[in-house]
């Protein structure tokens, strides 16, 4: 069963830190980016854990088109073992290009952040910033509690570095293949026009030996 809005704003502290009831989205509770985020950057070695972003409030952060990003929540989220949580990014975010491309539920008995793997899918460079409103979480309750089976692992309190490895150095976004394209074409005009100058040379260089030979042949001195 899923809670309703009044149910988590009357009881949402208890799995939501930090919580405020007019965070409450219909039957979501509405999470922030956090205060560290990875992009992916374009061109460069995505394994270095120094690239990852340690923000202050309203910090931007900068997702190119084709380009992963990690980014943490500014809540703690702690799930108790009968219940299971649903997440999803907002539509003001989806609608801009980015994409979730990580878990969509968080598991019974879940302690930490929620990490987001987004990837930019849109032609345009997106930039969102720490503590933006970016992230709805939905909670169900379990007909029992999963304590045998509930997570055991931790949760998330930074980005780990050894998930920067996971990333792709380089993706075949629509802007990087349109990017390849003109460059290849750009080479194509080039090669083009010193072949259209060299045979002009080489039609003026033929065309002077036939008038020479031709010259020649009919009596010339």
């Amino acid at each position: 069963m899923f809670l309703s809005g009044d149910i988590i704003a009357d009881q949402g502290s208890n799995w939501i830190t930090p919580f405020a009831a007019s965070r409450v989205d219909g039957a979501a509770y509405t999470l922030r980016i956090g205060d560290e985020a990875f992009v992916s950057p374009e061109g460069r070695d995505t394994r270095k854990p120094g690239l990852v972003q340690r923000l202050e409030h309203q910090a931007p952060i900068v997702i190119p088109p084709g380009q992963f990003a990690y980014l943490t929540t500014r809540e703690f989220v702690s799930l108790p073992h009968d219940f299971l949580g649903f997440i999803n990014m907002k539509s003001t975010l989806k609608n801009s290009g980015l994409v979730n491309v990580s878990g969509f539920h968080v598991d019974p008995g879940y302690k930490g952040k929620l990490l987001f793997a987004i990837f930019n899918a849109g032609p345009q460079t997106v930039t969102v910033r720490s503590d933006q409103d970016a992230f709805l979480i939905w909670f169900a309750r379990l007909d029992g509690a999963t304590e045998k089976y509930a997570r055991k692992k931790p949760g998330f309190r930074e980005i780990d570095s050894t998930l920067m490895g996971l990333l792709p150095t380089e993706t075949a976004s629509l802007n990087s293949l349109n990017k390849r394209m003109d460059e290849i074409e750009r080479r194509i005009s080039y090669v083009q026009g010193i072949l259209t100058i060299a045979g002009t040379f080489a039609v003026a260089a033929i065309s002077a030996v036939i008038a020479s030979i031709a010259y020649k042949t009919l009596g010339g001195p």
